[in-house]
């Protein structure tokens, strides 16, 4: 049953394949990829498009292809963009958290298009390499397995600034968009051979909460009355919430640690809703001053365009905020592709993910793909054109995740209309299956009726990732960094450890959760 799910993904959606992209040297598109933080995919078509005002993603969506089911492959920053990357699965590339991700000498698919003859230049968050983050969140994920349960995160809330006039809140984002539009008007219009230009923002995340301390995370959704007029506010949704009571265990973990356990009211969830859209007309704006400087210089036409992010927010679907989770909100990313060779107003509801970037985008160069790659071209999908791959996409896509706010390895396969989920060794903890054509909203797990299309898939799954394997190898690697990380703090451990993100629950007990701690060390607690 499950292969035939496949073989009809793939007939209805793979179109006929009649010759192969041959760039010549002299007619190789130049490549933009503009990859934000944080944007929910389902924003970028309708009806989600309705709630507020994207002019450009708009124009991209009428002027080339529009993936419906485009997924990161972990819902994290430098996880993801390391999938993004490197084009590999984050249990191929061991990209556990966002402190551990891509060593800085991985051949990325930039180093590939530099070899090439491209000429390349990246610009903004780039966040694929480890070694970064807070210790707070690095600390947050080795813990996950401890048996306390502390609120790491801070309540989300909106903050509102300027006025009608004002339209650039994210200056730092302002200026990687300025500094992109320079380069394009002053360095790629003379440029004799092709060029790949990255772009990197950090809208729409949300903004670190300045009065919670150094420490904090980021958890105020900030706009200004400019942004927030994009938005229709009679279109934002108040989502509806399980109780407490029927959340599936990890669901509950999460909500807990990102501190959405307590009581909201209906206009504070509006409110962080309708922020966070115009957080995303904000980021679409920047889109917009990319686009329009290729079209002022002539090179919109000779321009491949990708938008993209690392993740979407859950922006209090689920009663959280926040990625980290594979509800559609969290997983769920834009994926839009214009350019020479790329179908005009084009739709395509193939699942597909991050991975997937970087055969396409070699193909689009005409490189020859290396060994070892987890995607597959979405030429093919968005031309009706073969590529050099000659492996078509498999219809199904891979997410995992490993990191904070999250107490077991989590692994998501979308297929068809199924999306299953599952945890840890597949055993201990109960397995999630939404039926997304009938529940859009992910709030009727029924994995409990249908244990034959769960086996298939996990069974699938397997074919895939020996998940049971992977989810050890997290929790030792785990339990080995934070002893390594204890021992080196000596003395000043008890203070350090009690003055990170979870320090207001930490102090109440501060002798108790040291102890919980030891107790996970020693082998106490599974």
């Amino acid at each position: 049953m499950l292969m035939f799910c496949v073989l009809m993904v793939l007939i209805l959606h793979m179109n006929v394949h009649c010759v192969y992209l041959n760039w010549t040297s002299h007619d190789r598109p130049n490549i933009v990829v503009l990859v934000s933080d944080a944007f929910d995919g389902r924003l970028t078509f309708s009806p989600g498009n309705k709630v507020v005002q994207l002019p450009y993603i708009n124009y991209m969506r009428e002027m080339g292809a529009v993936f419906l089911n485009s997924y990161t492959n972990s819902p994290i920053c430098c996880p993801s963009r390391a999938a993004m990357w490197s084009g590999q699965f984050v249990h191929l590339t061991q990209a556990w958290n966002n402190y551990k991700c891509l060593d800085p000498s991985a051949t990325t698919w930039m180093a590939h298009l530099g070899k090439s003859g491209y000429h390349t230049h990246s610009m903004g968050k780039l966040d694929y390499t480890s070694g970064h983050h807070s210790v707070s969140n690095r600390v947050e994920a080795w813990t996950r397995d401890v048996q306390f349960l502390l609120r790491q995160e801070g309540r989300p809330v909106t903050d509102l600034v300027g006025d009608t006039s004002t339209k650039r809140v994210m200056t730092k984002d302002w200026n990687i968009t300025d500094a992109a539009v320079q380069w394009i008007r002053h360095t790629a219009v003379s440029l004799t051979q092709p060029f790949a230009l990255y772009v990197g923002l950090n809208l729409p995340h949300p903004y670190c909460t300045d009065s919670l301390g150094p420490t904090a995370g980021g958890s105020t959704f900030r706009t200004s009355p400019y942004w927030l007029n994009k938005v229709s506010y009679d279109q934002v949704s108040v989502p509806k919430w399980l109780r407490v009571e029927d959340m599936h265990p990890v669901d509950y973990y999460s909500t807990f640690t990102k501190n959405c356990s307590g009581h909201f009211t209906e206009e504070e969830i509006r409110n962080i809703r309708a922020f966070y859209y115009a957080m995303c007309a904000e980021t679409d704006s920047m889109l917009g001053e990319v686009i329009d400087s290729l079209r002022d210089t002539g090179l919109l036409n000779r321009t491949v365009v990708l938008f993209t992010s690392d993740h979407g927010d859950l922006a209090m679907e689920h009663r959280q905020f926040y990625k980290m989770s594979m509800f559609e909100g969290s997983s769920h990313v834009p994926l839009l592709i214009m350019g020479p060779g790329v179908k005009k107003g084009f739709e395509i509801s193939l699942p597909v993910s991050l991975v997937d970037i970087y055969p396409t985008v070699l193909d689009l160069a005409g490189v020859p793909q290396p060994g070892g790659l987890s995607g597959h071209s979405l030429i093919p999908l968005v031309s009706g054109v073969s590529a050099q791959s000659a492996e078509p996409h498999p219809g199904w896509v891979l997410s995992e995740y490993h990191g904070c706010n999250a107490n077991a390895s989590t692994y998501m396969l979308r297929i068809g209309e199924w999306k299953y989920i599952t945890y840890a060794d597949g055993l201990t903890v109960p397995p999630q299956l939404f039926n997304l054509s009938k529940d859009e909203s992910e709030l009727r797990n029924v994995a409990s009726h249908f244990p034959d299309v769960c086996q298939d898939l996990d069974r699938l799954l397997r074919t895939v990732v020996d998940y049971p394997s992977v989810s050890q190898a997290v929790h030792r690697y785990n339990k080995q960094q934070f002893l390594e990380w204890k021992q080196n703090l000596g003395d000043s451990y008890s203070q350090v450890i009690a003055n990170l993100r979870w320090h207001i629950d930490w102090q109440e007990d501060a002798q108790s959760y040291e102890r919980d701690i030891e107790e996970w060390l020693l082998g106490r607690q599974s």
